[in-house]
């Protein structure tokens, strides 16, 4: 091992040591079990690996649930694990069972188990996809080492997760404000990348070279022949960063500008393989993480595409333009859905927030609710629709208090935690402004602003735009209520 490998593993020793833990993660008998078979291939046979598979219930019940998903298309219904290694062949029923049993060990190792199963499902899906790019594209990769070393690319980032809580919410905490991840994760793990951790975790865990390689995030692409390894490298991070887009709603052009050519592959055929692989593979995300079957991961691409031809007509537009286009729109027809999206690309872009919601208080039955309509910014179309307050309920005072009165109200990050807790997944780390909506001095909608703490605050100008946006609105809601 080379004195730069020794450092680095001296290091993350020295990080676990911080929490108490005399030594790296150990792994569970069977997943030692099953990777030494890896090593051992010209002496492992199939009766080897049906043994380990058949020490564990719920292993043996989901390598079969998964040999017999549409995944694989077989024609026949396998019954038993031998046969499912003598019809899918032995390297993948031994990576599958890998990839299962750790994903087990992982779970029960864990406290935040939603957090966990997330990641975890989001590992699981881009090894599948990697598989599906492997098999689809003649690239010599081998499709069952593409989903291996797939499902262990964010290895370090689940380590950091279970095994050090506080430092993966403090850098999932700098990401929220802005930060990029590796440099978050250095700053709080001694200069440790989350792919520092699981290259060394791997190294502990004797897994092969090839996982270790992929573990490295955004190779560069290079003019030089064709390696296999290389293109390995590709796919693999490829498949997580083109999973983890969609799942978070970023976009996936400039993922597509790199990888698209070199893997020849399009958007389409890349959300088709993801979408067959999920679909396929139902029985095993029921119980990995629900959520990944419920996803609609075309409809999610085509939001994202939506939003990326909309938002660069925007660009270069002061506050001004946006003004004189809202009041230009307002002198001839219009309708109130093709109105407030133009007002909250104006209040986005034109003065500079991160995210703008506009909700609109409802009431149902006794209940006053104030739902969230249309979002811009740093927030997915679920968030936006997860911004829901019930006004009648303890707790929703400040929010409450700014409807009721009418009351513009500014709050600093260390002041945010006043606001309902319904709103907790939207404000840290942010100065949050709100806007009240007011048509006969009541309180019928609110314009929610923020930007992250490291931006500046606003200006009274800027103050003075947001309040003629705003009463704007008031007497376009208001006009509109007549002629209806």
């Amino acid at each position: 091992m080379s004195d730069s490998s020794l450092q680095t593993q001296g290091k993350l020793a020295e990080v676990f040591s911080r929490i108490n833990m005399s030594e790296l993660p150990a792994m569970s008998v069977h997943v030692q079990e099953l990777l030494a078979l890896t090593g051992n291939k010209m002496s492992a046979n199939y009766d080897d690996l049906a043994r380990i598979i058949l020490k564990d219930f719920s292993l043996t019940h989901k390598v079969l649930q998964f040999a017999n998903s549409a995944y694989y298309a077989l024609g026949q219904k396998v019954s038993t694990v031998s046969m499912a290694v003598a019809v899918l062949g032995f390297d993948t029923v031994r990576d599958l069972a890998i990839g299962i049993a750790l994903l087990d060990d992982f779970v029960q190792a864990g406290v935040n188990t939603e957090e966990i199963t997330e990641l975890l499902g989001r590992s699981f899906l881009a090894a599948l996809l990697a598989r599906s790019v492997a098999e689809a594209r003649y690239l010599k990769v081998l499709p069952e080492e593409a989903f291996i070393c797939g499902l262990m690319r964010n290895l370090g980032k689940i380590i950091a997760c279970i095994y050090l809580p506080v430092v993966y919410a403090s850098v999932k905490d700098q990401v929220e404000k802005g930060r990029p991840e590796d440099e978050s994760a250095m700053s709080v793990l001694d200069g440790l990348t989350y792919a520092g951790v699981g290259r060394e975790v791997a190294i502990f865990w004797n897994m092969t070279e090839s996982v270790i390689k992929c573990m490295q995030t955004d190779p560069e692409l290079t003019g030089e022949d064709y390696d296999v390894e290389k293109y390995l490298h590709f796919i693999v991070d490829f498949s997580n960063r083109y999973v983890e887009s969609l799942w978070l709603w970023h976009d996936v052009e400039p993922l597509m500008e790199k990888y698209g050519y070199a893997l020849s592959l399009e958007e389409d055929e890349a959300v088709e393989l993801l979408t067959v692989a999920t679909q396929a593979s139902e029985a095993i995300f029921a119980s990995l993480c629900p959520a990944i079957v419920k996803l609609d991961f075309r409809g999610r691409l085509e939001e994202i595409r939506t939003r990326r031809v909309a938002e660069p007509s925007a660009e270069g537009k002061s506050i001004k333009d946006f003004w004189d286009e809202i009041t230009a729109m307002a002198k001839g027809p219009f309708r109130l859905h093709d109105f407030f999206p133009l007002l909250l690309d104006a209040l986005y872009r034109g003065i500079g927030f991160d995210r703008v919601v506009f909700a609109m208080l409802h009431t149902q039955g006794n209940r006053k609710v104030l739902l969230g309509q249309l979002g811009r910014g740093d927030i997915s179309p679920d968030q936006v629709r997860k911004f829901q307050v019930v006004l009648s309920q303890p707790g929703q005072g400040l929010l409450h208090q700014s409807l009721l009165t009418c009351r513009d109200i500014a709050l600093t990050s260390d002041k945010v935690e006043a606001l309902p807790a319904a709103l907790h997944f939207l404000v840290r780390g942010r100065t949050v402004y709100l806007f009240p909506v007011c048509l006969k001095e009541k309180g019928i909608a609110l314009l929610y602003l923020d930007r992250i703490d490291e931006k500046p605050k606003l200006d009274k100008d800027q103050i003075q735009y947001i309040r003629k946006f705003r009463d704007f609105v008031q007497k376009t809601i208001e006009m509109k209520r007549k002629k209806d």
